[in-house]
């Protein structure tokens, strides 16, 4: 890990204290929606953010969704605590992935298909391990904006623009230009916003499920095969489907439910 990139992980700041209320809530078993709803709403930004994300067509709700209240009750909170995390991800960070040939809107609808896919493929069959799964899936891939930012600032950028260009795997490049992947420096930043310790161990072996045993591996082929599915730039190809196809087939996952998600997905 280079100077540069310690530097850019330990300047990002701690969560804003609204979204420090929504997590807190969160692992309350005793809290109710309506404890979220009221946490939320104390922040206009974060309000306007959740509902913005609430009414995307990807997560199949027929009607507007005109308030808190009613994200939290047709989403569940699940989904609602990684729309908050994603909002405070987004007042955290300047977004700049020049180095990968992507937008800043590209990065951000990757990360919403990604959440949409997962919900989509869980929700009926095993909608218990959103709480994990939901926010694993929509931020992911920030650690790339911080390596991104480590990378332009060493001069290293090329690193990973050859690597796109000729196809090479880019974690192995982004190792090679700052001495971290994405998902290492993603479970890092989480380990110092002291989140769920199964968020970050599910990221951290996203790339190896094998690593990792039981249930664990499982949830990290699920993330593997999501991430594996929408493109950093937010596409879904066919490639990329035969891809995370092959890694459910290996890992023994609900192909059907995935399919089904897919299709939900794809036409939204």
């Amino acid at each position: 890990m280079t100077k540069t990139l310690i530097k850019n992980i330990d300047a990002i700041p701690p969560l804003p204290e609204s979204v420090q209320d929504v997590e807190r809530i969160y692992r309350d078993e005793n809290s109710t929606f309506e404890d979220m709803q009221k946490a939320i709403e104390k922040d206009p930004i974060l309000t306007a953010d959740i509902l913005r994300i609430a009414n995307s067509p990807m997560y199949g709700i027929s009607r507007t969704v005109n308030s808190v209240k009613q994200a939290v009750s047709l989403l569940g909170k699940d989904a609602i605590r990684a729309f908050v995390l994603n909002s405070a991800v987004n007042a955290s960070f300047k977004i700049d992935l020049s180095p990968y040939s992507m937008t800043k809107e590209q990065f951000a609808y990757a990360c919403e298909r990604q959440l949409a896919l997962m919900i989509n493929w869980l929700i009926r069959t095993q909608a218990k391990r959103l709480g994990i799964l939901a926010p694993a899936a929509f931020l992911v891939d920030i650690g790339r904006v911080i390596i991104s930012k480590t990378i332009i600032e060493d001069g290293r950028a090329d690193i990973v623009k050859e690597s796109l260009g000729s196809a090479e795997d880019i974690a192995r490049a982004e190792k090679s230009a700052c001495g971290m992947q994405t998902t290492d420096v993603t479970a890092t930043l989480f380990n110092n916003w002291k989140l769920d310790p199964e968020i970050i161990h599910v990221i951290r072996y996203s790339d190896d499920p094998e690593g990792t045993m039981d249930e664990d591996r499982e949830m990290a082929a699920q993330l593997k095969a999501i991430r594996e599915t929408v493109l950093p730039n937010g596409e879904i190809t066919k490639e990329s489907i035969a891809i995370a196809k092959a890694t459910i087939e290996e890992f023994n996952l609900n192909l059907e439910s995935y399919e089904k998600a897919l299709e939900k997905v794809l036409n939204s």
